[in-house]
């Protein structure tokens, strides 16, 4: 009896086993059928705008959308009438002038495009510059996550541009961007001359070749190193020029700011390098309303959660700020960054510096906006919604 009782007592184990990994398997199923989503492929401009209406829960820009190109015309999102026009960039000014558009808002600053958006800010047009162009990707990722997919397009992103908070976006002026200008043609010069730099560094020998027992062949050596050195300390001397120039353009700009002052004040007023790190982090201060942007956008603020060694992707930053801020660093402190003492030191003076340069970005725009500075150059910064980081 004990037998046949343990058979039966197995025999109805076995099924309930049986029927709970059924039961299991049937489930995976059903749970599997459920996760898969139907995915919505945007076709329309008109379409993009109602998910982004109701993904995003804002308004779009009240005013004009560019998606800018260096080569190819602009793409325009006009939310009057939900449409995108594509516009030669000399037509842009009389395009915006039919449509009675009083403000634009431009995904990236672009060199060659600077002067036409200056011509924007003397006409009375209101300039905003998104603060984030990595932004929109963000954005397209996230109506993907919710099963919307918009394809790569110019007049796509120029819709989704129009959908960016209004805390991402920074209104700019005529002389700001003259400005801007003047600095990403030193900063080209100044990499320029880092990158031969490093170039000769690298390639300077250490010691004596094989066949320099050859008269002729050392002779030529010589004359080949000569040559290189009077090339360095040709690009060292046309590297301060361009410093020089660019000091001076800003100062031309910005005449009611005593950057002599300040340059005494740090101790570079006799180092032209040094003076034009200074200017640029100044003028990346000035589109930050808040300390804590500041020092994000620099790379040395904090950089939120989980650490460094623990985020999968590398936080993005400005890295032209950042070098020189750090370089700014090294001048100022009179550091060594050869040395392990003195490496330990540049972040944390960095952030010293950049809390006393914002401040003192903060009240040249107090200055602007308070009414001393004439309209002639420019219409001057504002703290209005959409500027604060």
């Amino acid at each position: 009896m004990r037998t046949a009782k343990a058979k039966a007592k197995r025999t109805k184990t076995k099924k309930i086993i049986d029927k709970k990994r059924t039961k299991g398997m049937g489930e995976k199923v059903t749970t599997n059928q459920k996760t898969t989503k139907e995915v919505i492929k945007i076709k329309d401009v008109k379409e993009l705008v109602e998910y982004c209406k109701q993904q995003f829960g804002r308004k779009p820009f009240q005013g004009a959308a560019i998606d800018f190109h260096p080569k190819k015309p602009a793409f325009i999102f006009t939310p009057d009438d939900n449409s995108v026009t594509k516009v030669e960039t000399q037509k842009l000014l009389d395009f915006l002038k039919e449509r009675n558009v009083r403000s634009v808002l431009v995904d990236a600053l672009n060199k060659k495009k600077v002067p036409i958006l200056a011509e924007l800010c003397d006409t009375g047009i209101e300039v905003y510059v998104l603060r984030r162009p990595g932004y929109i990707k963000r954005m397209r990722e996230e109506l993907e996550r919710h099963g919307i997919k918009v394809p790569k397009t110019d007049k796509y992103d120029a819709v989704l541009l129009a959908f960016t908070p209004p805390k991402k976006r920074a209104l700019v002026d005529a002389r700001f961007l003259k400005a801007w200008e003047a600095m990403t043609e030193w900063r080209y010069a100044d990499t320029t001359f880092r990158v031969e730099q490093q170039r000769y560094d690298a390639n300077s020998s250490e010691g004596p070749k094989e066949d320099e027992e050859d008269e002729e062949v050392r002779k030529i050596r010589m004359e080949i190193q000569a040559k290189l050195e009077e090339g360095q300390k040709l690009l060292e001397e046309v590297q301060k020029l361009e410093a020089k120039l660019f000091v001076r353009k800003v100062q031309m700009l910005y005449p009611e700011v005593d950057f002599d002052k300040d340059f005494e004040e740090f101790g570079i007023k006799d180092d032209d390098t040094a003076r034009a790190y200074y200017c640029e982090a100044l003028l990346e201060a000035l589109n930050c309303d808040w300390l804590a942007g500041y020092l994000v956008k620099s790379g040395i603020g904090k950089t939120g959660s989980p650490p460094a060694k623990q985020r999968k992707k590398p936080f993005i930053h400005d890295g032209a700020l950042n070098r020189a801020l750090t370089q700014l660093t090294v001048k100022v402190y009179h550091l060594d960054p050869y040395k392990d003492e003195d490496q330990k030191k540049i972040r944390m003076k960095a952030r010293k510096l950049a809390k006393k340069i914002w401040r003192k970005a903060q009240k040249m725009k107090a200055e602007i906006e308070s009414g001393r500075v004439g309209e002639a150059l420019g219409r001057p910064l504002s703290k209005r919604e959409g500027l604060k980081r």
